[in-house]
C-alpha cells in the first residue's frame, strides 16, 4: 500500500529523478510547453508551479533559490523578468496538463505540460520586395565576335548508341491459361 508517499518515484533513483525533473522544469520554462508522459507531467507541474510562485517574488533569496534549482542564469533572469509577471494576478495553478493518445511504442499515457498564460508570439509575414529593373545592356552583336576556326572544327565525337530492340509484345497472362485448363478428353 502506498499510504502517505508524497512523491512520484518515476522508476528512477533519487538523483536521476531530480536530474530529470529539472530538466523537465527547465525546458517548459524555456518553451512554455512540452510534451511528455503523463505521471512525469504530473512530478514536473508541482515543482514549476513552486518556481513561478518564487518568481513572483522577486527577493535575493529568490533569485538564489531558482538558480539552485534551473542552473541557468539566462532563463533565472527570464523567470523573474517574463513569466512570473504574467502571474501576478493568480495564485496558482500556472501550468495545466492536457492528455493525448498514447505513445505507438510502450502504449504510455502522453501529456502536454504547459504554462496557462503564454507568451503570444506574432510572426510577420515575410514581404517580397519588389526589385528595380535595370535597364539591359544591348547585346553585343554576333559580327563584331571572332570565332576561332579552329574551335568550330574540334567538336567532341561521341558515338551513336543504338535503340535497343523492341521485343515482340508478350502474350498475356489468361491467354497461356487455356493451355493448362483445357479439355483433354477422355473424361
Amino acid at each position: 500500500m502506498r499510504h502517505n508517499r508524497q512523491t512520484h518515484r518515476l522508476g528512477r533513483t533519487c538523483s536521476e529523478r531530480k536530474a530529470l525533473l529539472e530538466s523537465l522544469v527547465t525546458s517548459l520554462l524555456r518553451h512554455q510547453e512540452i510534451t511528455t508522459t503523463l505521471p512525469k507531467a504530473k512530478a514536473a507541474k508541482r515543482l514549476a508551479d513552486h518556481v513561478i510562485t518564487l518568481g513572483k517574488n522577486d527577493t535575493l533569496h529568490s533569485r538564489r533559490q531558482v538558480f539552485s534549482f534551473i542552473q541557468d542564469h539566462q532563463l533565472t533572469s527570464k523567470v523573474f523578468k517574463e513569466v512570473a509577471p504574467r502571474f501576478k494576478k493568480r495564485k496558482g495553478g500556472y501550468t495545466r496538463i492536457l492528455q493525448l493518445n498514447k505513445r505507438k511504442g510502450d502504449g504510455a499515457q502522453l501529456a502536454i505540460l504547459e504554462l496557462t498564460e503564454k507568451e503570444i508570439i506574432i510572426k510577420e509575414p515575410k514581404k517580397t520586395e519588389k526589385k528595380e529593373t535595370r535597364p539591359e545592356k544591348p547585346a553585343a552583336s554576333h559580327e563584331t565576335r571572332e570565332e576561332h576556326p579552329k574551335a568550330a572544327e574540334k567538336e567532341p565525337h561521341f558515338p551513336k548508341h543504338d535503340e535497343p530492340k523492341k521485343d515482340k509484345p508478350r502474350p498475356s497472362f489468361f491467354k497461356n491459361l487455356g493451355k493448362f485448363f483445357r479439355n483433354k478428353g477422355g473424361s
